[in-house]
């Protein structure tokens, strides 16, 4: 299992508001709903979203084939466990930038004590377009900046599926009602995808029409490089606000 960090738990203070049309999906039964959002995360070296190799994520999406749900916890009845499967009747894609916290989806859970709460989102590419799909810039050595693109297909990869665990620490129960009721941010740290290839890497890189493209067939070494961080990656924290 992939290792993401929980870092709080306080009650929901923020609040959305969604047009019809593009109403989040509701996933599971229950009196109260989570929100859930996924968004790149905020970085804090000073001069913005720059690493040292000068590589900065703007935006990018999300291909998302179905969601699961499986949560663990006590009620009057004693223990229980239950699991829920989402299949969208159309591919959904979540677009994001280092800004965008709106929630993509919404769980449904009843209020009561809780030992696990598990959230999987599947990837999987869709009309010819990735998985994965993110654009940002590189700055080279010299000064200048160049247009970066980064493109997963996973053709369906489990091991591309970020799966989040909500758990209390010291296996304590944690509670879940109108008043807890948080909001979920899966923070994509993706700019730490690129922290095993080095600067001279990326400006000897090939470019395609003056953009810096890494996918499976253009900068194939250093894309394959980049898929094991994803892979093995544990850079993405769940944020509880």
């Amino acid at each position: 299992m992939k290792n993401y960090q929980l870092i709080a738990i306080a009650s929901l203070v923020t609040f959305f508001s969604c047009t019809e049309e593009n109403d989040p999906v509701a996933i599971g039964n229950g009196d109260i709903q989570l929100g859930v959002g996924v968004k790149l995360t905020n970085s804090t070296n000073p001069n913005g979203r720059i690493l040292e190799q000068g590589v900065s994520i703007t935006n990018g999406y999300l291909q998302v084939k179905e969601v699961e749900l499986e949560v663990e916890g006590r009620d009057d009845n004693g223990e229980f466990e239950r699991e829920v499967t989402y299949k969208f009747p159309e591919i959904k894609k979540i677009s994001f930038d280092e800004f965008s916290s709106d929630v993509d989806f919404f769980i449904n859970i009843e209020s009561g004590n809780y030992e696990e709460i598990e959230f999987e989102i599947d990837l999987i590419d869709h009309k010819n377009e990735p998985s994965i799909y993110l654009e940002g810039t590189f700055g080279k050595s010299d000064g200048s900046t160049i247009p970066l693109r980064l493109e997963v297909y996973g053709d369906d990869d489990d091991d591309l599926d970020f799966e989040l665990e909500l758990e209390s620490e010291d296996d304590r129960l944690f509670f879940i009602d109108e008043i807890n009721n948080p909001l979920a941010l899966m923070e994509i740290n993706a700019e730490s995808w690129f922290s095993t290839i080095s600067q001279s890497e990326l400006e000897n890189a090939e470019l395609t029409d003056g953009v810096l493209v890494i996918s499976r067939d253009k900068n194939s070494d250093i894309y394959e490089r980049i898929l094991e961080k994803i892979e093995a990656s544990s850079e993405i924290e769940l944020e509880l606000k």
